[in-house]
C-alpha cells in the first residue's frame, strides 16, 4: 500500500516537473519573434488565428509537436508547419510555459 501511494505521488510530482522546467524568458522571446504577429501580443487570437491564452500547456505542446511532424490538423496547418518544424522540444516546452503563465 505504501509503495502504491509513493508511486502515485511520484508520478504526480513528475507530471508538473516538465512545465516547471520551462525557460519562460526563452519562451517569451520565441513567442514575440514567431507567434505574436498571428496570435496577437497577448495570445488573444486575431482573425482566423486562434486564441492561445486559454489553452493549457499539454494542449499547446501536443499541437506544436503534431505541426512539427507535418500533420495537417486545422485550416492554418500550412502556415504553422514551417514555423513548428524549426522548434526543438525545449522551444515547445518554453513556449507552452510562457503562454500559460504570461496572460490572464
Amino acid at each position: 500500500m505504501k509503495r502504491a501511494m509513493f508511486l502515485v505521488l511520484f508520478a504526480l510530482g513528475g507530471a508538473g516537473a516538465a512545465h516547471a522546467e520551462a525557460d519562460i524568458a526563452a519562451g517569451e522571446e520565441t513567442y514575440q519573434g514567431v507567434c505574436r504577429n498571428c496570435h496577437g501580443p497577448k495570445a488573444q487570437g486575431i482573425a482566423s488565428y486562434p486564441r492561445l491564452s486559454d489553452k493549457d500547456a499539454d494542449y499547446l505542446t501536443e499541437r506544436l509537436e503534431r505541426y512539427r511532424d507535418g500533420e495537417k490538423i486545422g485550416p492554418n496547418s500550412m502556415l504553422m508547419i514551417p514555423h513548428a518544424k524549426e522548434l526543438s522540444d525545449a522551444d515547445i516546452a518554453n513556449l507552452a510555459g510562457y503562454i500559460t503563465t504570461a496572460f490572464d
